[in-house]
């Protein structure tokens, strides 16, 4: 069969954090999660009519005819994977990259511009996100682009230009504000994080060992300012560290008791000692900030 020029919305599905999955559950029982997950993720996108182009190691690759269609399979299948978080029956999370364009059928394969992109999107994309392009975006009907926000521009591998990314709102969906976390401990707790914000404390040790910080009023630590994302920031303990990971529209800026200022932009960053945390604004670490999370590790 001849090679077929087609326009597809191609949506990688790419389970999180995998390798500690192995490393923490053993090769059979991870194995047959990441099996069960990639089998959830399968049925859901047949019935947003997707096909199943192939699966790669953790990663499901689907093709739908429409972006409209492939958004709503990737928010299903973001939802239905909280879900199953909520119920115990599979603590996993995943992260999503899709894009509509031009692609190549060859023999049951998918290749492509289309492809290309998704999959660099799938990279970019962190645990409980789906990003997009703006020109996927562009594509869809209006009441599904209200579900989105813009992220600005990414340099993607094999790109001269940079192009503009979105990513989809889910979590909202049916009311539901979970955030990703972390599903499995690396390392026994050996120490607390303390983050202080507006007469608020809050803890992150062996009792709870993630926090979500941003504007949302369901999040973990409310930072009410127009500048801070709506789930701004996610702190978690991983590998014996707390790590926080910025997944905002403006970044974070953070202050260390040393003197230092670093800048998280969709990116990880592991917090020690102490200093002060800003959401979307450089505040030259000014602890009377309403943007300003003070930390300690102790």
């Amino acid at each position: 069969m001849p090679n077929e020029n087609v326009s597809l919305a191609i949506l990688f599905a790419d389970i999180s954090g995998s390798t500690r999955l192995y490393e923490t559950l053993g090769d059979k029982e991870a194995l047959e999660r990441i099996e069960h997950c990639l089998s959830v993720l399968s049925e859901l996108s047949h019935k947003h009519h997707g096909e199943i182009v192939k699966t790669i190691g953790d990663e499901i690759m689907c093709a739908f005819a429409d972006a409209g269609s492939a958004f709503c399979a990737a928010r299903a299948m973001q939802t239905e994977m909280a879900m199953q978080l909520i119920s115990g029956k599979l603590p996993l999370y995943i992260h999503i990259g899709m894009h509509y364009g031009p692609a190549i059928r060859d023999e049951g394969d998918v290749f492509g511009d289309a492809v290309n992109i998704a999959a660099r999107l799938t990279k970019i994309a962190k645990a409980g996100q789906i990003i997009t392009s703006q020109q996927t975006a562009d594509t869809l009907p209006t009441e599904l682009r209200a579900d989105m926000r813009k992220l600005g521009n990414a340099t993607l591998k094999g790109k001269r230009e940079e192009i503009d990314i979105c990513e989809i709102i889910w979590q909202e969906v049916g009311d539901l504000t979970l955030m990703p976390g972390t599903a499995f401990k690396t390392a026994p707790y050996t120490g607390r994080l303390v983050l202080r914000h507006g007469g608020t404390s809050l803890v992150i040790d062996g009792n709870k060992s993630a926090a979500v910080l941003g504007r949302d009023k369901n999040n973990d630590l409310v930072v009410n300012n127009p500048l801070a994302s709506r789930q701004h920031a996610q702190i978690e303990y991983r590998g014996g560290k707390f790590i926080l990971i910025d997944q905002s529209t403006n970044g974070t800026y953070i202050f260390t008791e040393d003197g230092r200022k670093s800048f998280v932009h969709r990116e990880e960053f592991p917090l020690s000692g102490s200093g002060s945390i800003s959401l979307g604004h450089d505040t030259e670490g000014d602890p009377t900030s309403p943007l300003t999370v003070l930390f300690a590790c102790e």
